[in-house]
């Protein structure tokens, strides 16, 4: 990693990686890409294996939060623009925003240096309840999104 420890330094511009082509969900903010593993910039989303009360069942909000991913990129040709040294924006070939895109169906929140437009989305993903905004901690007592946008 570059720069001081937990921060992601930008990349020179003539330094910037770009892939394109089919991409396969690893977990709700990962991809591979032909075998290069590609992590979506900006986003949280829960760890595979990650616990929460969903519809009133304890179930794996991270396996539903690769679901989600893979319902964004399944039979697309994606781009991936790498931002740091670890992430990438990626979009579909129409242009849609991944990380945007599970936001907006509830399976991400945006980290603190997201672009403005990610906690707009998630306001809105939060008031109509969207997936992890509905969902609960495994104890049943905080909002289970809400966890995680506090996630250090």
């Amino acid at each position: 990693m570059s720069g001081m420890a937990g921060v992601q330094t930008p990349i020179a511009q003539a330094q910037i990686e770009i892939l394109r082509g089919p991409a396969v969900a690893v977990d709700g903010r990962v991809l591979d890409m032909n075998g290069k593993l590609v992590t979506l910039a900006n986003i949280t989303v829960p760890e595979l294996g990650a616990k929460c009360l969903l519809r009133g069942k304890l179930r794996d909000c991270g396996k539903f939060a690769r679901l989600g991913l893979t319902e964004l990129v399944v039979a697309a040709s994606i781009e991936c623009r790498q931002v740091t040294q670890r992430t990438y924006n990626c979009k579909t070939g129409d242009g849609y925003d991944l990380a945007f895109g599970q936001i907006h169906a509830g399976w991400a929140v945006p980290t603190k240096s997201a672009p403005q437009h990610y906690f707009t989305k998630m306001k809105e993903a939060k008031a109509r309840k969207r997936m992890l905004w509905s969902a609960l901690t495994p104890e049943g007592t905080h909002n289970f999104a809400s966890a995680l946008l506090h996630k250090p």
